[in-house]
């Protein structure tokens, strides 16, 4: 109970520092996962994030209409759209991303031990290395 518990907490604190500035924390995903590639489709961000298409083009479109995303036609298939972050949207990226850091930093870094930390650290890589085997495996 104690890690959920502070996970919302924490959560909480990281979605109060985005809303004073206008994005969210799934937002900061999107803008993440585009920054990573010259170009990506609407699915393939969606896989990125772990969000329904539908979700991820609505946020895509309204992140597009604030200058954050490029939206454009793929020359491969004329059907699909393609999205890479502008150069506003580096820049919001770059605010964001030192927001949540500090958050992080002030809530979790500074509040434990360097041992502690580096347990978190082992903790949440076993984490992501067991979802990542069960969404392998529900791939196959």
């Amino acid at each position: 109970m104690n890690l959920v518990d502070g996970g919302w907490a924490l959560f909480a604190r990281v979605n109060d520092e985005f809303a004073r500035r206008g994005l969210t924390v799934s937002d900061l995903r999107i803008l993440e996962a585009v920054c990573t590639n010259r170009q990506l489709s609407v699915s393939e961000v969606a896989d990125a994030v772990h969000m329904r298409v539908s979700t991820v083009s609505r946020m895509i479109g309204r992140l597009s209409d604030d200058g954050n995303i490029h939206r454009f036609e793929s020359k491969a298939d004329g059907r699909h759209r393609l999205v890479r972050l502008t150069d506003h949207g580096r820049r919001t990226l770059a605010i964001h991303v030192n927001a949540r850091d500090q958050v992080i930093r002030q809530f979790v870094v500074d509040a434990m031990t360097p041992e502690e930390f580096a347990a978190l650290g082992v903790a949440f890589r076993k984490i992501r290395e067991v979802v990542d085997a069960a969404e392998s495996a529900s791939s196959d």
